[in-house]
């Protein structure tokens, strides 16, 4: 089972990195197109401008979700340095509990959040559906880190986990 849930979860992180990519590139493209359009045609795309923001917060929704996954995000250790290692371990428990169930009511309500804006913007609603892929995935990685290893986990010190950093 931990097995399946790590191929599982390295599949996830292939997936994103890959529609980081894609949207780093359509955001170049766009700027690029709206900028041309405007200064050579005189034809302003402002669907386009406006569509510049929605692609920074996927890659930025997606990056912290690679973050939480490779242990590269921000968390308050200073009082934890100080702790045994079976309080840090047990803190850290706790946290990954906490974070999942979190993450898992923001991801029920981003559902709805979802339906809104789609029912308001019609097909640029869709442009939404990242706030439900990025709670959904950040809850699965609490969830994973428990079930894979209960000594290392998206919250924990990994140094006091004995995991080597990148």
């Amino acid at each position: 089972m931990t097995r399946f849930i790590k191929r599982l979860d390295d599949a996830l992180a292939r997936i994103e990195k890959c529609v980081i990519v894609a949207c780093f590139a359509l955001l170049v493209a766009a700027v690029l197109f709206s900028i041309l359009s405007r200064n050579l045609f005189h034809l302003p795309s402002h669907r386009i401008f406006e569509s510049a923001p929605s692609l920074v917060l996927w890659m930025a929704l997606l990056g912290a979700s690679l973050a939480l996954k490779q242990r590269r995000h921000i968390r308050l250790e200073l009082v934890l340095r100080y702790c045994s290692q079976t309080v840090r371990k047990w803190s850290g428990r706790v946290v990954s509990l906490f974070g999942a169930a979190v993450m898992a009511g923001l991801l029920i309500t981003s559902i709805d959040f979802v339906r809104n804006e789609i029912a308001m913007f019609g097909g640029w609603g869709w442009l939404a559906i990242i706030f439900p892929i990025f709670f959904g995935s950040t809850a699965f990685r609490y969830l994973a880190a428990l079930m894979v290893s209960p000594d290392s986990h998206p919250s924990g010190d990994s140094a006091a986990t004995g995991e080597s950093g990148r």
